[in-house]
């Protein structure tokens, strides 16, 4: 058993579990047990029409990036006042940073694609606001469970043939895995890359939100964070803000 499954297995929810759960778990690293686990669902099966609607996803998907952007922001304050036990070096600091910079310009897009947020109020952890550990580990969940949540989002994007929508949440679901890296690498993970492929933990978007709420990111008792979180956003170090690139329909004969 991996590092990734056994840290899994000692934080499964039972609660939110779906019939025939064996998919691989998330890695739930020191410092996070304040949270409660994902749920667990088994691989996605193909669906004949949209499991749910673009908009709920964009609501979704939108208010999740605003979670990151504003964690971030509460993060990279905390460190510049050096509250966390555990140096955050400067080589770290300035990741996160550009990772900020990259959750605005998510959260921008969604926001023109017409995606609204659900909720500008989050709940932490206070312990991820002091302690380094429990920082990168909540980053290399969360991180885990969006793309997860994008792969739900495909089986509604191809019932209905938006093969721009299926780019896009790629090239989202794909940086968000760059975040993952680099967070389980802080971590001192090795290797970092510890995964072939990504786990499917969700047959839908809205199963991704429930996981949220049930962690207490949303509607929680901790420390509570508002967006966009403290300071200003540094987007310079950041290219590549805006999903571009061809576009291609496929359909069977």
């Amino acid at each position: 058993m991996t590092r990734f499954e056994r840290l899994t297995n000692d934080h499964l929810s039972r609660r939110t579990v779906l019939k025939g759960a064996g998919a691989i778990g998330v890695g739930l690293g020191v410092g996070a047990a304040s949270w409660p686990a994902i749920a667990q669902t088994p691989q996605a099966t193909p669906v004949a029409g949209p499991v749910e609607t673009i908009q709920d996803i964009l609501n979704i998907t939108v208010t999740s990036e605003a979670f990151g952007l504003t964690f971030l922001g509460e993060a990279i304050a905390s460190a510049e006042a050096a509250n966390y036990l555990g140096t955050i070096s400067p080589a770290e600091l300035t990741i996160l940073k550009a990772a900020r910079a990259q959750e605005q310009f998510h959260v921008d897009f969604f926001l023109s694609l017409g995606g609204e947020l659900l909720t500008e109020t989050f709940t932490i952890p206070p312990e991820t606001l002091t302690d380094r550990d429990a920082l990168f580990s909540t980053i290399v969940l969360q991180e885990a469970v969006e793309i997860a949540a994008q792969l739900a989002a495909f089986q509604t994007f191809t019932a209905l043939e938006r093969s721009d929508l299926v780019k896009v949440s790629f090239q989202y679901a794909a940086e968000e895995a760059e975040h993952r890296l680099v967070a389980n690498y802080a971590l001192g993970v090795r290797p970092a890359n510890d995964i072939a492929f990504a786990p499917v933990l969700f047959e839908t978007v809205g199963e991704f939100y429930a996981s949220l709420e049930e962690r207490g990111i949303i509607g929680g008792t901790g420390t509570e964070i508002a967006y966009p979180g403290p300071g200003e956003v540094d987007a310079s170090m950041v290219i590549e803000t805006e999903p571009g690139g061809a576009e291609v329909d496929c359909a069977a004969a």
